[in-house]
C-alpha cells in the first residue's frame, strides 16, 4: 500500500468513526456532513468524494459495525472452549447490542427508512452466512447440533429468528421480551440448557 492509499484508508476510518459517534449519539437526520468533517478532521468535500452522501455513509457506517460484530464471533469461534459456551457467549453479546442499539438514536433512523432497513438486512446476510456456517459445523462436530439436520435448514430457522428482530417495534420491546426471544432462539419451547 503506498502513502496516497493509506492516508485514503486512514481518512475514511476517521470519516466512518466520526459518523459512527455522532450517529449513534443524535441520530442521522441531525447530523450534518459539516459536523461529521470537522470531527473527522476532513473536508466536506472528502465525505462526498468517498461516500456520496449521508445515507450512503451511514450504511457504511452500520456495514463497518457488522465487520466487527463478525470479526469478534470468528475469534469466539476459535476459542478452546465448549460449543456450548461459544454460543451463550455469542447470545449474551448479541442481546446486548440489541438492548444498546435499542437506546441509540442511530437505530431509530435505521429501522423507520425501508431502504436503509434492506441495505442492512441485506449486508447483515451476506456477512453472516459464512460465520454462521462454521458454528453450525464445529456444533455438529462436537454433537451439539444434531448431525441430521441440514445446514441450509438450521440457516432457515436462524434466519427466521432473526426476522423478529426486524419488525418495527422489536428494538422498543423490553430486554425481558428480548431476551425470552435469545432464550426461545437458543433453547426452544422447552427451555432446557444441558
Amino acid at each position: 500500500m503506498n502513502g496516497y492509499e493509506k492516508r485514503t484508508k486512514a481518512k475514511k476510518e476517521a470519516i466512518i468513526n466520526a459518523a459512527r459517534e455522532l450517529f449513534t449519539e443524535r441520530g442521522v437526520t441531525e447530523v450534518g456532513v459539516g459536523e461529521i468533517a470537522k470531527k473527522a478532521h476532513v473536508s466536506q468535500v472528502s465525505i462526498y468524494n468517498y461516500f456520496g452522501d449521508k445515507n450512503t455513509l451511514a450504511k457504511e457506517v452500520l456495514i463497518d459495525i457488522l465487520d466487527k460484530v463478525i470479526q469478534e464471533y470468528e475469534e469466539i469461534l476459535n476459542r478452546e472452549i465448549p460449543f456450548p459456551e461459544k454460543i451463550k457467549i455469542v447470545m449474551a453479546k448479541k442481546h446486548d447490542a440489541v438492548i444498546e442499539a435499542s437506546r441509540s438514536h442511530f437505530s431509530e433512523y435505521a429501522w423507520s427508512d425501508k431502504a436503509f432497513q434492506h441495505v442492512y438486512w441485506e449486508a447483515a446476510t451476506i456477512k453472516s452466512i459464512h460465520i454462521y456456517s462454521q458454528f453450525i459445523d464445529l456444533g455438529k462436530k462436537e454433537g451439539a447440533i444434531d448431525e441430521h439436520i441440514p445446514n441450509d435448514a438450521i440457516l432457515k430457522y436462524l434466519y427466521a429468528s432473526i426476522s423478529i428482530m426486524q419488525e418495527p417495534d422489536y428494538l422498543k420491546t423490553s430486554d425481558e421480551y428480548k431476551l425470552g426471544i435469545f432464550r426461545l432462539f437458543l433453547y426452544g419451547l422447552l427451555g432446557k440448557e444441558d
